[in-house]
């Protein structure tokens, strides 16, 4: 018999103009669809549904327990004088989601499909909060980046989250795994055709990273997290694309070689990034060159701490990165400018090292001025205690004036104002010399009578 995913809302928790839906999922993995009952308790002269343009394609008609629905968009729907506790209920073709050359909408990965929820699951009214009970066929997984129910096998809590925000889950037969953490706990998925053995070596990777990245707030600085891995042939690489998403919860997606050893996948940089990105909120396209810049720098810097590289590695990848980014930097655009057209332009180098050589400039300054007291880290620590549960989206100005606000300093804005407005990439000559790094014979030193090498040596350090 087919279990079904129950979603109850909180009604108590939305905005009294909102309410929030109730859902009862039966997924039929025959043919790979998914019956879908939707009730929503409160009453209303119009109550509208949405789904991502494109959705409309995998969704059959809804039909309504009392009067007509109207579609009136390619993605829209109105039923008029909704009932307090009244059902809508139609069939999605998760299958033919899973179809999609795009991967922000579905794909297949082995036995599992990989779907957004916003292409079939019908929203309501406004973004609101919803509880989830989970139950499926024997054998089936269902892993959405929904938040866990402490003490519920199955149930979750849907975040309100902003409707454009991307958001993915997986539906088939694999198994998720649960790693609890000082600061909160990741669910982990392995798809694909890993082995038993293979998956363990994966398992032991993400734990790695995860230890590494924990490093920037001493913790995990998100309670709950997901992290799924599309293992297959690896080409010659044993970590491929990563992208973090923050849609209906917090997610990190990776594609892996299921084959490359521990030792393979620790001396890659690309989990540690991703996992950087759970440390600041959402910055929006002009905030690219913060947010990618942030985690360029970590992926580094917290590798070093976490001991899966050396200091002097550290630097030299840095280095190395740096050196990518000068060479596709533009003289014709400010970093501003160029964070806002960096897909357009494919201006990726650019903006993602001038935005770590602002995070390496920045933990310098704090970290010269007050002795050690203050960092980057501890700017981020800050913001985890008092906005980082916030789920919307930070204007980049307002970003670092927050960061500035709670450290009790202008370095952030200051140096902020100065990188946003430079065309080209930024010099680091003289930042070089103070934290007594050199380049001899193709090679980085590290000079231990440099004024700032203490600085130097804090930021590589574990505290």
């Amino acid at each position: 018999m087919i279990g079904s995913l129950w979603l109850a809302g909180l009604c108590a928790l939305a905005p009294a103009i909102h309410a929030a839906p109730r859902y009862e999922l039966s997924y039929e993995p025959d043919g790979e669809r998914m019956q879908v009952r939707l009730c929503v308790d409160e009453a209303a002269a119009q109550r509208d549904f949405r789904l991502h343009r494109g959705g409309e394609a995998f969704v059959e008609a809804p039909q309504r327990e009392h009067g007509s629905i109207e579609r009136i968009g390619d993605s829209r729907w109105a039923a008029a004088d909704w009932r307090a506790g009244e059902c809508l209920h139609y069939t999605a073709r998760v299958g033919d989601v899973a179809q999609s050359r795009d991967y922000d909408v579905g794909a297949r990965i082995g036995a599992a499909l990989v779907v957004a929820p916003q292409q079939w699951l019908l929203q309501t009214d406004g973004d609101t909060e919803a509880r989830v009970r989970v139950t499926l066929p024997a054998g089936y997984t269902f892993a959405p980046p929904w938040r866990s129910i402490e003490g519920e096998p199955g149930r979750y809590l849907i975040p309100a989250t902003p409707f454009s925000w991307s958001a993915l889950v997986a539906i088939g037969r694999f198994d998720e795994t649960r790693i609890d953490l000082p600061g909160g706990s990741v669910r982990l998925s392995v798809l694909g055709d890993a082995t038993a053995a293979q998956r363990a070596t994966l398992q032991q990777w993400v734990r790695h990273a995860l230890a590494a990245a924990s490093t920037g707030h001493g913790e995990l600085p998100l309670p709950e997290t997901q992290i799924v891995l599309l293992s297959g042939p690896g080409r010659g690489k044993a970590v491929g694309f990563g992208q973090s998403l923050r849609g209906q919860g917090n997610a990190v997606h990776i594609r892996v070689d299921s084959q490359a050893s521990l030792a393979a996948l620790d001396a890659d940089w690309t989990a540690v990034h991703e996992f950087s990105h759970w440390a600041h909120p959402y910055l929006g396209d002009d905030g690219a060159w913060l947010a990618e810049g942030l985690a360029s720098y970590w992926q580094n810097v917290l590798r070093a701490r976490g001991g899966l590289i050396t200091p002097l590695q550290a630097w030299t990848e840095l280095d190395a990165g740096f050196g990518r980014g000068r060479s596709a930097a533009e003289d014709s655009l400010t970093l501003a400018q160029l964070s806002d057209a960096m897909h357009a332009k494919r201006a990726y180098y650019a903006v993602y090292w001038s935005g770590a050589a602002f995070w390496l400039q920045v933990d310098v300054d704090l970290r010269r001025a007050s002795g050690g007291t203050l960092s980057v880290d501890e700017a981020m620590r800050r913001f985890r205690a008092c906005c980082l549960a916030r789920k919307r989206e930070w204007g980049a100005a307002e970003f670092v004036a927050k960061l500035d606000e709670l450290i009790g300093s202008d370095v952030l804005q200051r140096r902020y104002r100065e990188f946003a407005q430079r065309k080209g990439f930024p010099p680091l000559d003289a930042l070089y010399r103070d934290l007594g790094i050199q380049r001899a014979d193709g090679a980085l030193r590290l000079i231990d009578d440099a004024p700032d090498a203490s600085v130097r040596d804090a930021i590589m350090r574990r505290r």
